[in-house]
């Protein structure tokens, strides 16, 4: 049995003592900390569990390839094959498995050579079953375990795949026992080419290297020879899948500690509201011996407890709500990076101990604030009654908060880290921390000058007294509206954040979608298109007025990246921003005689590969080797965070010899049913019939929904804050009547009646209230501009203009002030019994 001494007996039971008496404040808290922790808790949890899973569908596919050579556009000719097997000695390679890589419309087919397969990947044999399954029939597909089921097929079946415009039918022959739990197809690499008609090219070759030779060996043995192929290492595409999805995970993580910030105020008021209380005892203690050291431990442990449970409580609501979030949004959190199966849930314990530490020292440093606002060299003052304002030290002052920009601006000017915007995240914690600091310096100034105002003019009796009560007692002002100002603050940022992107996004899509149809085959970015002998035939369809094609490739300019998108379409050179909404001025060759190939990137483009306007790039768009384009401008694209590139169609068609088009832009005449124009286009152009159409106004639609979508987490921790900063408020003033007993029963023995210590509690409240978010306001404000102009661009790639909807904030703001106010008044009716009141004036000695 665990045996206690005297001190800590007294010591637990003190803790459990504040616990009890404020455990409504301390609730408030420990709920806003196991909030921020359950929601890092769960985006953590979901995103592990999808790169997991992502990672394990791309590692079956890839089988036990040492590494791959990949073409920078795509394809690969076949006859690059029998040279690599010539050279493959000389470089280190044991063996070279050509391999198609197919995607239909139900799942990825697999075109392999059998013998080398066998050496280089082996996990991916197929298994050809007892009813006559042939390896090398022109229709035999072998399907994995997942797949059967997907499919709800069984050897012997026949099975129809869509593969661009084109169906083939196909039969089953066996099974891929290596890849059983993977969506995905096998078939003889030449039986696939015929039957999906890509005679002459593979995806990639697979290679299984010699004892001895690394990657990075290859690699620069590759570079030294200028081979126009891409050696792609694991480590390489480990980095690639993680960089799809990364800062939008990172974002929703400091979203998710930004609300475990706003709990660390809360946990600081309740901390400094319970010491209040317990300043009496603590006194007795000191007077009776208590070491200063022993009383400081007693306040450390509170905010530590706070801490502990609500990251105990917040790992396991984590948990269970990564678990719903992956059942309804997806392992991507609605970001729309990864697609295909729902993904396992895959625990990562090591981040959770992390988090719930995290939580276990924001308590601790909550307590800080209240530990440096104590007098414990003077206990004797605090054993008389009514003494909670000598609890403060000297006046406010700003010196903290000035030192907190400065720290804020310093690391405004500090660079990304990997690509990261920590010292923006930084920046933001550090300005957040310089206007909670300045509140009691504010609010000091504020009600001083606002008593001498009302001393000099004649106002109504209750609001003398809650302007002279404001003005006299400051330190019980700014722990009521601490947490308020950080929880509203964070919110006007995150809602001029939110507003101005989706604004901007809105406007963005008017400018890219000036067509009144569209359609796009996504499974020809990486694989033929259709001929562009269609857009004459769409043209001729009745209410038609103009059709445009355009051809989209996936383009990989680094091995460690995710590929770019090249887009060749139509470009008016003599007005760019007629074709690409361009951000700044174009800037076209020099007219000297030479032959430039004009190209626009996306912003994203100069971010991650150095590109700016008016110099000249480097695009891999000839087997042969790069070709140099001249970069004419950038532009804003929201819709590829990793960079994009347009061109004309013309030039794209004369450097890569590819005449195939992959989407079709469709006008129509004033007044006309779109419905009608798509049902003729289908029935007059049957190249198109397997291809979905969509209007401007549905794309615009499903992207804002989308838009809302991914945001809906923001969303959420924007609602979370507004309802801490009303229990706040509750708690607060709570705490608050519970000191001012003896003030309340003062004035009520001097003739104050019920309500009107009603109205003068929600007077005090409604004016403070206005004023933290006012102060509020201007932080979020500040806070927003940080997130548009660095944290977007240096994340995601891509700006914004400013956008502030006053209608939303004057609403959110009439809100929380209204409804503080009303829990102020409900709190105090709670409070303020005629009895107690009446004897909390004999506590006078």
């Amino acid at each position: 049995m665990l045996k206690l001494t005297g001190q800590q007996v007294l010591f637990l039971w003190l803790l459990k003592g504040a616990s009890v008496q404020a455990w409504t404040r301390w609730l408030v808290a420990l709920v806003m900390v196991a909030i921020g922790v359950m929601l890092a808790v769960a985006i953590h949890t979901v995103n592990h569990s999808a790169l997991a899973s992502f990672g394990q569908a791309l590692d079956t596919v890839n089988g036990q390839a040492s590494a791959q050579l990949v073409a920078p556009l795509g394809d690969i000719d076949d006859r690059q094959i029998e040279d690599w097997d010539r050279r493959r000695a000389a470089l280190g390679i044991q063996a070279v498995s050509p391999v198609l890589v197919v995607r239909t419309d139900q799942l990825t087919v697999l075109g392999l050579d059998v013998f080398k397969a066998a050496v280089v990947s082996p996990s991916l044999l197929p298994s050809a079953s007892g009813h006559g399954g042939d390896l090398f029939d022109a229709k035999a597909l072998f399907l994995s375990r997942a797949a059967l089921a997907a499919l709800n097929a069984k050897v012997g079946d026949n099975i129809r795949l869509r593969h661009g415009l084109d169906s083939v039918s196909l039969r089953v022959a066996g099974d891929v026992p290596g890849a059983a739990s993977q969506v995905i197809g096998v078939m003889d690499i030449g039986s696939a080419q015929w039957a999906f008609k890509r005679l002459g090219v593979v995806s990639r070759l697979d290679l299984r290297l010699e004892d001895g030779q690394t990657t990075q060996g290859l690699g620069a043995a590759l570079k030294a020879q200028s081979e126009p192929l891409q050696l792609v290492a694991t480590q390489d595409r480990d980095r690639r899948m993680s960089l799809l999805s990364r800062a939008y995970r990172v974002n929703l993580t400091v979203l998710a500690m930004v609300a475990l910030l706003t709990g660390g105020f809360l946990v600081s008021t309740a901390v400094h509201l319970s010491i209040v209380r317990q300043r009496a005892e603590l006194a007795l203690l000191g007077v009776l011996g208590a070491s200063e050291s022993w009383l400081r431990r007693f306040v450390w442990a509170q905010g530590g407890l706070i801490g502990a449970l609500g990251g105990v409580l917040g790992v396991g609501m984590g948990l269970l709500l990564a678990a719903v979030l992956m059942r309804i949004v997806g392992g991507d959190l609605g970001g729309s990076y990864f697609s295909g199966a729902p993904a396992a849930m895959v625990i990562d314990w090591v981040a959770l101990f992390v988090f719930a530490m995290a939580a276990v020292l924001m308590g601790l440093v909550s307590a800080w604030l209240p530990l440096s606002q104590i007098h414990w060299r003077r206990p004797m003052a605090l054993l008389r009654a009514g003494q909670a304002e000598t609890l403060l030290l000297s006046l406010p002052t700003l010196k903290w908060s000035l030192l907190a920009t400065a720290l804020a601006i310093a690391l405004l000017i500090l660079p990304t880290l990997d690509e990261l915007p920590w010292a923006a995240y930084g920046a933001i914690a550090a300005l957040l921390c310089a206007g909670l600091l300045a509140v009691p310096w504010i609010l000091s100034k504020l009600w001083g000058g606002l008593s001498r105002v009302v001393a000099s003019v004649r106002v109504p009796a209750v609001v003398r007294l809650a302007v002279w009560r404001l003005a006299q007692a400051p330190s019980a002002a700014t722990p009521l509206i601490a947490g308020t100002v950080a929880a509203f603050s964070l919110t006007v940022a995150m809602m001029v954040m939110v507003s101005s992107f989706r604004t901007s996004v809105s406007d963005w899509l008017g400018l890219v979608l000036p067509a009144d149809l569209y359609t796009n085959s996504q499974t020809m970015v990486d694989q033929p298109g259709f001929s562009p002998s269609v857009q004459a035939l769409v043209a001729q369809v009745p209410q038609v007025q103009k059709v445009e094609t355009s051809r989209q490739r996936n383009l990989r300019l680094a091995n460690d990246r995710p590929e770019v998108v090249l887009i060749a379409k139509p470009v008016n050179l003599q007005d760019p921003m007629a074709s690409v909404a361009l951000v700044g001025l174009a800037q076209l060759p020099p007219a000297n005689g030479q032959k430039h190939w004009v190209v626009f990137g996306s912003e994203a483009m100069a971010d991650l590969y150095g590109w700016r306007v008016g110099e000249v790039a480097s695009l891999p768009l000839n087997p042969q080797g790069p070709s140099e384009v001249w970069v004419g401008g950038l532009y804003r694209d929201y819709g590829r965070q990793h960079g994009s590139v347009v061109m004309s169609t013309a030039d794209y068609e004369t450097i890569t010899g590819d005449r195939s088009r992959s989407g079709v832009s469709v006008w129509v005449e004033n007044g006309a049913d779109t419905a009608q124009v798509i049902a003729n286009i289908q029935r007059q152009v049957p190249e198109l019939t397997q291809l979905k159409w969509i209007s401007a106004n549905d794309v615009r639609q499903l992207s804002l929904k989308i838009f809302d979508r991914s945001f809906a987490m923001t969303y959420a921790l924007e609602a979370a804050a507004l309802f801490v900063a009303l229990f706040s408020v509750a708690a607060g003033v709570t705490g608050q009547l519970l000191l001012r007993r003896r003030e309340f029963g003062l004035l009520a023995h001097l003739g104050l009646s019920h309500q009107d210590s009603l109205r003068l509690v929600s007077l005090e409240v409604g004016l403070l209230l206005a004023v933290a978010i006012i102060w509020a306001s201007v932080l979020g404000g500040l806070m927003s501009q940080i997130l548009i102009h660095k944290v977007n661009p240096e994340s995601f790639h891509w700006t914004m203009n400013t956008h502030w909807d006053v209608g939303q904030w004057m609403a959110i703001s009439a809100l929380l002030l209204m409804l503080g106010v009303l829990a102020a008044r409900w709190a105090a009716g709670q409070g303020l019994d005629a009895k107690r009141l009446a004897e909390s004036l004999r506590a006078d000695w």
